[in-house]
């Protein structure tokens, strides 16, 4: 056991006979035991401690964002004749973070697909 850790400990024991966890949100109900996270558990208590907390984890905030900006930008190739440098420049910029956020997504069937570039 390293200092840390006997530090740690010791600090949890005055704590507890302090009482300081005595009145926490759900004493005394039992524990909801959820399955595991298909993050694997190394992201589990992660997840579960941003959920706990109304909070989401970062890339499925990233994901709602890219979903908003693969529909704005499908819906504009839709209204688009003819494919402007900038409109291109954009959805590559957009494939980009597509990308990125398949490389950070736990879950393979939570990745997105990029946005198809007309002529490629």
């Amino acid at each position: 056991m390293d200092a840390l850790h006997i530090i740690a400990e010791n600090k949890i024991k005055e704590a507890q006979s302090d009482g300081v966890f005595d009145h926490l949100e759900g004493s005394g109900k039992p524990v909801n035991i959820e399955t595991i996270h298909p993050a694997g558990d190394d992201h589990y208590m992660a997840n579960h401690i941003l959920k706990a907390n109304h909070f989401l984890p970062v890339w499925l905030e990233d994901r709602k964002q890219l979903q908003l900006e693969i529909m704005r930008a499908q819906q504009q190739l839709k209204n688009t004749v003819i494919l402007s440098p900038e409109i291109r420049d954009s959805i590559e910029q957009l494939n980009r973070r597509i990308s990125g956020y398949n490389l950070r997504v736990p879950v393979e069937s939570l990745r997105l697909m990029p946005v198809p570039i007309p002529g490629e």
